[in-house]
């Protein structure tokens, strides 16, 4: 595929938007989206049809390797409501590492044995996972499934182990006090069995139970804080036609400036303020590293031999969301997708160790032409896959050709 090249005085913007505030569009993206006129012609047009939002940042290296961002956004409303899906899970699966960090002196990491009961209507035991190498269920082997496949399941489960409460208010703690989480996913649950969470026990080796964590009701307020919350024309419940738009309000709310935000701060630890960082371990951040890039051809334990079904772009939707060919090795991207109810999202750190390119992506776009909601006639293959996947082509074409001081170092991010 031949990529439209941007004009060269673009790179004359670059240093004149690098301060700019995210209070209007940028020329430099705006410009990039333009390019995609010809194959795409009903997004560029009406861009707002489609609820297209786009956040682009550029990463620049001191003599230090200490990084500095410059942020390019398109059609960015942080109040407007996007359902976010199973992008949830990235901050599900770094909360879980930064609260089982405090169990450390109970022998607990996040490979041990655990078991899941019950108390609440709604509620699924869990006592074992055949889709890890021992049979065992823990934390660990939850996160995997929730890059690898973006499994629902395990994110509920995670979900369950930090409270409805602690996701919150950590998150707030973190300096993300917009982000709601008040669901598990792909469970008709009520908002009063959400607030209940399961008791938990965790195991050593000779199964002596190092922790009980009882069941928990939540009674955090979660206000609405998001707009234009009530989304379709119809949607299907329960094999019936609803007329009139679906309530979102009820659901999770992760603004998409706040999803590259954190992915910036797992990505770069180093940048954030004090006592707003995560409690992780360096190994925490390799096992991150390596579960958010991994492919399920590459993943053993859980395994995920079929190719037709699990192909590298299962959830890499920049670059290749529109093709089953194989991910170069020197292309890593570590990201959580999401999708589901028309709404296709990606949050990528995108790095290519053979050319020194490196980029944050994020991205959300809307297909659903009928207006129903939960029929499952979506233009995910369509429109929206092929969309982002040449979006983030764009993005990278631009990025081999612009001048860095300073290439970067990626030793951190290539686990072995």
């Amino acid at each position: 595929m031949i990529y439209k090249k941007i004009k060269p005085h673009i790179f004359i913007i670059f240093f004149l938007l690098g301060c700019n505030s995210l209070s209007k569009d940028s020329q430099l993206l705006t410009e990039i989206f333009h390019t995609m006129k010809n194959d795409f012609p009903t997004i560029v047009a009406d861009p707002d049809l489609y609820q297209i939002q786009i956040l682009y940042t550029q990463v620049d290296r001191n003599i230090d390797q200490s990084p500095q961002f410059t942020t390019h956004k398109f059609n960015i409303d942080p109040k407007r409501y996007f359902y976010p899906a199973s992008t949830v899970k990235f901050p599900a699966a770094v909360l879980a590492l930064d609260k089982l960090s405090r169990y450390e002196s109970l022998g607990i990491t996040i490979n041990s044995k655990l078991a899941i009961g019950t108390g609440f209507t709604g509620m699924l035991p869990m006592t074992e996972d055949s889709s890890s190498f021992d049979g065992n269920a823990s934390i660990s082997q939850f996160i995997k499934k929730m890059f690898v496949v973006s499994n629902d399941d395990a994110f509920n489960r995670v979900y369950e182990f930090l409270g409805q409460d602690h996701l919150n208010l950590r998150m707030w703690e973190l300096g993300y006090p917009e982000v709601r989480f008040r669901q598990r996913l792909s469970m008709p649950l009520t908002e009063e069995e959400n607030r209940h969470t399961n008791p938990f026990y965790f195991f050593d080796d000779s199964d002596r139970i190092l922790l009980n964590q009882p069941m928990h009701r939540s009674d955090l307020y979660l206000p609405v804080n998001s707009i234009e919350n009530l989304i379709g024309k119809a949607f299907m419940e329960d094999g019936n036609k609803i007329d009139g738009p679906m309530d979102f309000s009820v659901k999770n709310f992760f603004k998409l400036s706040d999803q590259q935000r954190l992915l910036r701060q797992v990505m770069f630890p180093e940048i954030a303020d004090q006592g707003n960082q995560l409690y992780l371990s360096e190994d925490d951040y390799k096992f991150l590293f390596e579960w958010m890039a991994k492919i399920p051809r590459e993943s053993k334990h859980p395994s995920y031999p079929d190719y037709s079904l699990y192909p590298d772009s299962y959830c890499k939707f920049f670059m290749y969301g529109d093709s089953k060919a194989h991910i170069p090795d020197h292309i890593k991207i570590f990201n959580k997708v999401g999708w589901a109810y028309g709404f296709l999202t990606d949050n990528a750190y995108i790095i290519d160790t053979q050319n020194g390119v490196e980029f944050f992506l994020s991205a959300v776009i809307y297909v659903n032409k009928n207006g129903v909601l939960n029929d499952d006639e979506y233009e995910f293959n369509e429109l929206g896959l092929p969309f982002l996947a040449s979006l983030g082509n764009k993005i990278y074409e631009y990025e081999l050709g612009r001048f860095k001081s300073n290439q970067p170092d990626f030793s951190r991010f290539i686990t072995q």
